[in-house]
Order: C-alpha cells, then sequence, then structure tokens
C-alpha cells in the first residue's frame, strides 16, 4: 500500500507540474520574453552563414505561422511557405548588415502577445547595398514553455540605396 501511495503521489507531482509548465509567464516575465523573441528576431537575420540564417529565422516562427508582407503579395502560411518566400533556392545571395528593432508596444492576454514596432533593416542584394525602414507587428503564442510568432506583417517605405 506504501508503494501505491508514493506511486500516485509522485504521479500527482508530475502532473501539477507539467500544467504549471504550459501555463504563460507572468507578465512582467512575458513581456521580457517577448522582448528577447523580437531581439531574436533581428539577431537570426544577422546570422553570417546563410543556412545558419534559414535555421535562426525560421525557427522562431510557428510551424503554423502566418506572414503578410508589404505589398500585393498575398499571406504565406506555414514554414514551407516561409522557407521558399524568405530563402528561396533561386535567388541571389543576401547579406544582412544591420538589424535595429525598436519596440513601440507589448500587449499580453494569457498564452497571446501582440508587439509592435519600427525597424531599419540594411542588407546587400544582388550587387546593391540597401537599406529599408518600416513598421511591423507580430502575434506570438506561448506553448511548450515558449514563446513562438504566429503572425506577422510589416510595411516599408521604398528601399534606398545606401
Amino acid at each position: 500500500m506504501r508503494k501505491l501511495t508514493s506511486a500516485f503521489v509522485l504521479s500527482a507531482t508530475l502532473a501539477l507540474a507539467a500544467c504549471v509548465e504550459g501555463e504563460p509567464p507572468s507578465a512582467p516575465a512575458a513581456e521580457e520574453e517577448l522582448r528577447a523573441l523580437d531581439r531574436a528576431y533581428a539577431e537570426a537575420w544577422l546570422t553570417p552563414s546563410p543556412d545558419g540564417q534559414e535555421r535562426a529565422v525560421l525557427a522562431l516562427f510557428d510551424r503554423n505561422a502566418v506572414i503578410m508582407p508589404d505589398g500585393a503579395a498575398g499571406p504565406e502560411e506555414g514554414v514551407a511557405s516561409l522557407r521558399r518566400f524568405w530563402f528561396p533556392d533561386d535567388a541571389s545571395s543576401t547579406t544582412v548588415s544591420h538589424f535595429d528593432r525598436e519596440i513601440d508596444a507589448i500587449e499580453i492576454e494569457g498564452d497571446l502577445g501582440v508587439v509592435s514596432g519600427r525597424y531599419v533593416l540594411s542588407f546587400s542584394y544582388d550587387g546593391r547595398d540597401l537599406t529599408q525602414k518600416g513598421n511591423y507587428v507580430f502575434i506570438a503564442r506561448h506553448a511548450g514553455g515558449v514563446w513562438k510568432i504566429r503572425r506577422m506583417i510589416w510595411n516599408d517605405a521604398p528601399l534606398t540605396d545606401v
């Protein structure tokens, strides 16, 4: 009987621990984690290796994430679609040299967080050095102990040569 009681107590403790782990963090902790996700997004684009950059960027997104780029292009849904949009096999190499993001607001409701702000992005593409400025919003969901980007939209001013 003592072994059965011990097994029950251990099972109940593990079940409670699993429930607590799945809960979203407190608002101050969630805000800092969303700030870290925003920083990680910019840092991922600064990864020097093209393969490393692709892995680092896509790892921040939920597998069913949707991005809505500026312009007439429609939404891209799912990591495979994001990969084709950002890292097409037949495209020239892109080297990001600067990516500054300034958060304007963070809102949190349960396991969802919304981050909005402005950005400046400088990169080399097809022999040109370019800079882009714009605004962004992303929605992230906390699941499995981490925040992943579920939706992202951005707009930008026309590209300028540097």
